[in-house]
């Protein structure tokens, strides 16, 4: 499933500020990757056991709330109740989902979403055997869903029960002209089984399609959701299972690769420890520059996934290899359910070599999340989120119908680093053009800033890989972002690798270079795929420019004039931007070797504070406009 960046951030949240402090996560989901399981197992048919549960219709229906027989406890809550919907799923609770995001459409152009990537507050807590655009199936007897609780307590089961529903043509033809599903929920063990009977081929060609199979909490991201993946042509007990939504494959079918009958996926809950801190993440670059990024920058991710709260917690980080460090931070308070992210500086003491970061937490009830660790590579002038040699990426990201769009990724340089290649990578190459470009990073908003450079026009190569594109010692300080920026309408296909949760204020996405999305919100978490090479910055900055300039507003002040000597800056691209790092005016210079004057008109500004960078090859100047 190639990524769109249209339908997968449709529903992201936009200029969100990062604070690295404490903040309050979503209710416990305590439902893990390692405590899921496909197995073979025994389908049995209701028949007529238990009650049938009335729908309007068998087309985007939902039930009224029917009762579990039991409490059933999902990720820190006790639910009596749940709604069925005919288009495959079910939501916990006394209240139906939202009426519009029930299925995952087929087309790319589509505003409608599914239950798992809305953030409407209404559709959390959703257990979904087969979610797709359903509607009445082929056999005889009829659509028919149906409840019943067998057993005694405390091990009763609920079976609910989707029988004779077919996929509905839409854009792709329908591949099961009938199927039957169960969901099971277990009282004691808070269990939940995805028990598939056998489906009947439909009359149309054969073609793949992609359902949703997956539980919910309160949210999309590692952590809150668990998916069930594997590819059309792929056999049912082949399918995996993913922490978090769908980055590549969802759960594809078609109509010759049908369920095994009994075929059965499984989702554990976790038993929740009183005593429990946990190691979520670590943040630092995979291959570091020992000469223009020292000390570089470690950040560690601690949860408390327990019952009690962590006091005075000690989180010690620990880098071996190339370089040796070692550090100890204390987190004063950690409440239940909350997380906080550690800050470390490391210097990186060799020129070239391997370092293994480590980060753990004390031994407590749970000592299997205690401790992450993260590979560097050390080079003398190299950056990437990635270590040396990564090949194996995710997918590949950008627009299959919208122009201009950017994607960014942020580093750090020591003062006096110029940029001297920008290479991204490309997956399903299509032959895009697409330019590099540089800025540097916004004060207030932390997010990209003033446009330091771009390049010409650039075609992908013939075959997937990297592409190394120079650029003329741009010089750097402190944060600054790169960008690939796809021009035309075809798919750029960046390389990316999913990294969950993903490192925020640290990749974006912009379709219009002035409004940013952190990447981090978006569902499907893409750590992309643009490095850099630095050099020692050799531009030259010319002091008879560096001096503010005030502009009153009154006619003979709506314009300033910038006087170059001889031997200044003649060829050169000027760009004023405001306080937030936003273009407001872009002109092309060129000024005769004896020097000269190049005017700017200042008319339709706003007062206020701006910045004039002017970039000639190796040259940058910078300078200060007042219009008052």
């Amino acid at each position: 499933m190639f990524a769109s960046l249209q339908t997968r951030l449709k529903r992201a949240s936009r200029c969100l500020p990062i604070a690295l402090l404490p903040f309050a996560a979503h209710a416990q989901f305590n439902y893990a990757l390692s405590n899921a399981a496909n197995v073979a197992g025994t389908y049995t048919d209701l028949g007529t056991t238990g009650a049938a549960i009335a729908t309007a219709n068998t087309d985007d229906a939902n039930s009224a709330a029917q009762p579990i027989g039991f409490t059933f406890n999902y990720s820190g809550t006790a639910f009596t109740q749940f709604v069925l919907n005919t288009n495959g799923f079910i939501k916990l609770g006394a209240t139906a989902p939202s009426a519009t995001d029930l299925f995952l459409p087929e087309s790319q152009t589509a505003t409608q979403i599914d239950p798992f990537e809305s953030t409407n507050p209404a559709d959390i807590n959703i257990l979904a055997p087969f979610n797709f655009d359903l509607t009445a199936g082929s056999a005889m007897g009829g659509t028919e869903y149906r409840l019943t609780t067998s057993g005694t307590a405390p091990d009763r089961v609920c079976t609910i029960q989707w029988k004779n529903v077919a996929d509905k043509t839409m854009s792709k033809d329908q591949q099961y002209g009938s199927m039957n599903f169960q969901v099971k929920l277990y009282e004691t063990s808070n269990t939940i089984e995805f028990v598939y009977g056998t489906a009947v081929q439909g009359t149309l060609p054969d073609v793949f399609r992609l359902a949703v199979v997956g539980i919910k909490g309160t949210g999309i991201n590692s952590g809150q959701s668990l998916v069930v993946t594997k590819a059309s042509s792929e056999a049912w007990g082949a399918a995996t299972f993913l922490d978090g939504f769908y980055t590549a494959n969802g759960h594809n079918f078609r109509g010759t690769i049908r369920p095994d009958a009994g075929r059965t996926y499984r989702f554990g809950a976790t038993v929740v420890s009183a005593n429990d801190a946990a190691v979520k993440a670590v943040y630092t670059l995979g291959t570091v520059s020992s000469i223009y990024s020292s000390p570089v920058v470690v950040q560690a991710l601690i949860s408390n996934p327990g019952t009690n709260t962590q006091t005075n917690l000690p989180v010690t980080l620990t880098v071996s290899g190339a370089t040796t460090y070692t550090n100890t931070q204390t987190i004063a308070t950690l409440a239940p359910g909350a997380s906080t992210t550690l800050t470390y500086s490391v210097p990186i003491a060799a020129t070239t070599g391997t370092n293994t970061v480590l980060v753990t937490v004390p031994a407590d009830d749970a000592n299997s999340n205690n401790t992450k660790t993260a590979t560097q590579t050390v080079t003398s002038s190299a950056l990437s989120h990635f270590p040396a040699g990564t090949t194996a990426y995710t997918s590949g990201i950008g627009s299959n119908n919208t122009a201009n769009v950017l994607l960014f990724v942020r580093y750090r340089a020591n003062a006096g680093s110029a940029i001297q290649t920008i290479k991204p990578t490309f997956l399903n190459v299509s032959g895009s053009t697409y330019q590099v470009l540089i800025y540097g990073a916004n004060a207030t908003t932390s997010q990209p800033g003033t446009l330091l450079y771009t390049s010409p026009t650039l075609t992908q190569p013939k075959n997937d890989g990297a592409v190394s594109v120079a650029v003329p010692n741009v010089p750097v300080n402190g944060d600054f972002f790169v960008a690939v920026k796809q021009l035309g309408t075809t798919n750029i296909g960046l390389a990316f690798l999913t990294d969950n949760p993903l490192r925020p204020a640290t990749f974006y996405f912009s379709s219009d270079g002035v409004a940013f999305t952190d990447l981090a919100t978006a569902s499907f978490a893409p750590k992309l795929a643009i490095d850099v090479t630095l050099a020692t910055a050799t531009a030259t900055r010319n002091e008879a420019l560096a001096a503010a300039v005030s502009v009153a507003p009154n006619p003979a002040h709506q314009r300033f004039t910038l006087s170059v000597p001889a031997g200044g800056l003649r060829a050169a691209t000027a760009t004023l931007a405001n306080t937030l790092g936003q273009t407001v005016q872009t002109r092309q210079l060129s000024l005769p070797a004896a020097g000269g004057t190049a005017d700017f008109d200042v008319s339709r500004l706003a007062a206020g504070i701006y910045t004039l960078t002017l970039q000639a090859g190796n040259d940058l100047v910078v300078k200060r406009v007042v219009v008052e």
